[in-house]
Parts: C-alpha cells; sequence; structure tokens
C-alpha cells in the first residue's frame, strides 16, 4: 500500500513538472523562470520525459498485482524389464543317446518388474491445519508457510477456504505483512458469508463469519480505518450474541464474544464514547467471570485482565 502511494505521489510530481517545463501550461507562477541549466537547449524534451515518466509510474502504482501459481511435474522411475533367460546344458559326448521325446514348450518368460510402493495417504484439510497450529505454537515460521500454501491449495468448500484465508491472515499480521493481511481477511468473510448462507444457524458458520469480521477490523484498525474497524467489530459483535452463537457451551467462542466486546469498547472510547465503552466492559466481564468459575486455570488471567481495565475506566469515567 505504502508503496503504491509513493509511486503515485512521485508519478504526479514528475508529470505536473513535465506539464509546465514542456510549455504546455503554468500551474500557478512556481515554474515560469525554471532554469534547467545545461539542459535548457533540450526544454522540449526533458519536459516531455518527464510527464510520460510521471504517467508510467502512475498506471504501475495503480495496476493490481496477480499472483503466480506452479505445477508440479510427477517423475515416474522406468521399470527395469531387463529379465536373464536360462539356457540348457550341453550333454556329454560319451553319454548313450536318449530317448527321443517330445520337445518341451517354451514358456514366455515374464518381465521383471521393481514392487510399486503403495501411495501415501492424502493430506486432509483438518490434518494439515492441525498441524499449521502446531507449528505457528512452535515458531517453526517457514514449514507454516509451507503448509499453509498446501491448505489453501487443497482446500474446497466455502467453510474450508474461509478458514484457510483466516489462517493466511493471522500469519500475514505476525509477520507485519498488513496488506496481504487485509486481503486475506476479506477474502475470507466473503467465503464466510457463502458457508452462512448453505447453514444460517450453524453456530460453526456463524463463528467463522464473525471470526473473519474481528480480522478486517483489527487490521483496519492498525491502519487507522477506524470506521471500517467499528463497522466490522459490530457485525461481529452481532453474530456472537445470537442465540445459535452466543449461548453456545463453546468455551472458545464465549472467550472471543469477551474479546471483541472489549475491542469494541476500545474503540468506542477512543472516539469519546465512554459511556456506552463502559457497558461493554461490564458485559465482557460477566461472560470473563462464567468461563473463570468453570476453568480458573485457563481463564483467570482474562478474568483479571478485564476486571483491572474495567475499574481504571470507571475511575475515569467518576474523575
Amino acid at each position: 500500500m505504502m508503496a503504491r502511494l509513493v509511486g503515485i505521489v512521485l508519478g504526479a510530481i514528475l508529470a505536473a513538472t513535465g506539464y509546465v517545463i514542456t510549455g504546455l501550461g503554468v500551474l500557478g507562477d512556481w515554474a515560469q523562470h525554471l532554469d534547467l541549466g545545461p539542459f535548457e537547449p533540450h526544454r522540449p524534451f526533458v519536459g516531455w520525459a518527464a510527464t510520460i515518466t510521471g504517467a508510467v509510474l502512475i498506471v504501475a502504482a495503480l495496476t493490481p498485482r496477480g499472483r503466480r501459481r506452479t505445477r508440479r511435474r510427477t517423475r515416474f522411475a522406468p521399470a527395469n524389464l531387463d529379465a536373464p533367460v536360462p539356457t540348457a546344458e550341453a550333454a556329454p559326448m560319451d553319454a548313450p543317446a536318449p530317448r527321443p521325446v517330445a520337445a518341451p514348450v517354451a514358456q514366455p518368460v515374464a518381465a521383471v518388474v521393481p514392487p510399486v510402493e503403495a501411495p501415501p495417504p492424502a493430506e486432509t484439510f483438518a490434518d494439515l491445519r492441525a498441524r499449521l497450529v502446531g507449528l505457528g505454537r512452535e515458531e517453526s515460521w517457514a514449514e507454516a508457510a509451507k503448509t499453509l500454501g498446501r491448505l489453501l491449495r487443497i482446500a474446497e468448500s466455502d467453510r474450508e477456504k474461509a478458514t484457510a484465508h483466516c489462517d493466511l491472515g493471522d500469519f500475514a499480521r505476525a509477520q507485519g505483512r498488513l496488506d496481504q493481511a487485509a486481503e486475506a481477511y476479506d477474502e475470507a468473510v466473503l467465503w464466510a458469508r457463502g458457508a452462512r448462507a448453505e447453514t444460517p444457524h450453524d453456530p460453526v458458520a456463524i463463528e467463522l463469519l464473525a471470526g473473519a469480521l474481528a480480522g478486517v477490523g483489527d487490521v483496519a484498525e492498525l491502519e487507522g480505518r477506524l470506521n471500517e474497524a467499528l463497522a466490522a467489530f459490530e457485525e461481529s459483535l452481532a453474530l456472537r450474541r445470537t442465540s445459535s452463537g452466543a449461548s453456545t457451551a463453546d468455551p472458545g467462542a464465549r472467550r472471543a464474544l469477551s474479546v471483541t466486546l472489549e475491542r469494541l469498547a476500545d474503540l468506542r472510547e477512543d472516539r469519546g464514547h465512554r459511556m456506552r465503552a463502559l457497558d461493554l466492559y461490564r458485559e465482557s466481564y460477566d461472560v470473563a467471570a462464567c468461563l473463570a468459575a468453570a476453568d480458573p486455570a485457563r481463564f483467570g488471567a482474562d478474568l483479571a485482565a478485564t476486571r483491572a481495565r474495567l475499574a481504571e475506566l470507571e475511575a475515569r469515567i467518576a474523575g
């Protein structure tokens, strides 16, 4: 994104400078007496060169960049078709003549073919994703990138494609590539909406769409697009509050609801909506308290952080 903006600005400057130098017009009085020094005899050529270069930079910055895909070539080992043919031994010269017997019928000799090994079992989407999660915990980023590429290639259904693109967004955001993360999350939202259209009341489909929208909100906030971040978090929260999403017994979904409430509350406070932020934090505290009561070891730290943030916000409003 930053490279494209720089290209557009630089191209506009070059094009405007060339426009003035060639004498096609003026932009105020800043370049009416611009002296080109030793290039003054070549003023038209210099002006047109600057104009064309600026236009090329603008077009290059606005042109979308495609992705290349490569295909693997499978090599097969040639079969060894050479086979030894047995020969009959010669009879000794002084041996008695044998009785005439019928000549044996020659049997065809089968070619020797090496045994064919059974192909390895095909990797399933669930297996690859479990491996990706493990590699992420181990911080094996190079191997995780390869696994993520295979995960994106074998994804077939809308749900699998949405999940894979969410993983791609998480991976790119962790690496600091916000442009790639934003594109991945936007793609994940499109596939997740298709998955939910097929099963509107499925909690998994609802949670998948809510998670993709939360990713869109995170990247938008990091890039300073606060209105887009608010819209994404509001829709994600509405999904997680539904009866099929918010009332599920899955602790992970309940924790995601608590996190979304706090992310939205922080944005509301930044925009001066402190009472709205306070209501959201209180709702998050109730969810976190239920989780911590059921599993203190897993969710106790989350409850402590929410309690501290809520107390801080209440003190700020009271003061």
